[in-house]
């Protein structure tokens, strides 16, 4: 009789343990929404460029200390503002003594990559999203012009 107790108390105690719902998986939390794009609405921030051919020797700034912007000095004597897919930091980018296309030539445009290239032998590939031309000021080396 223990035995058959024991068995039945057994069996109950399995069954509500298979009995039970299975614990849902967590969902994945959804991609944080993208940063507003504050720069669209500086004054500085102009027409879209097909194509931007970057200054030697390279002079560049980042926007704002963020890693997938950057303002750089064309040849034409304006500047540019690339955006990046991803996978830059704003160390590589600032410290490149050269910056040219992954083909080697000094013309990019979005879809193309930037090689950015120190003495210290550091080298950061970017891809180019889309360009923009900059507006400036005042020029940031008038001794380059």
């Amino acid at each position: 009789m223990k035995k058959c107790l024991l068995v039945v108390a057994a069996l109950i105690a399995a069954s509500s343990a298979v009995a039970r719902e299975p614990k849902k998986k967590k969902e994945d939390t959804p991609p944080p929404a993208p940063v507003v794009e504050y720069e669209n609405e500086d004054p500085h921030f102009s027409d879209a460029l097909a194509q931007a051919c970057v200054a030697v020797p390279a002079e560049q700034e980042t926007y704002d200390g963020r890693d997938n912007v950057l303002i750089t000095r064309l040849e034409d004597g304006g500047r540019a503002f690339f955006h990046f897919e991803g996978g830059c930091d704003t160390t590589s980018m600032m410290f490149a003594d050269s910056i040219k296309a992954d083909d080697g030539a000094q013309c990019v445009a979005p879809g193309d990559a930037l090689v950015f290239t120190s003495s210290y032998g550091d080298v950061k590939k970017c891809e180019v999203a889309r360009i923009n031309r900059w507006l400036d000021d005042e020029l940031i080396s008038p001794e380059l012009e």
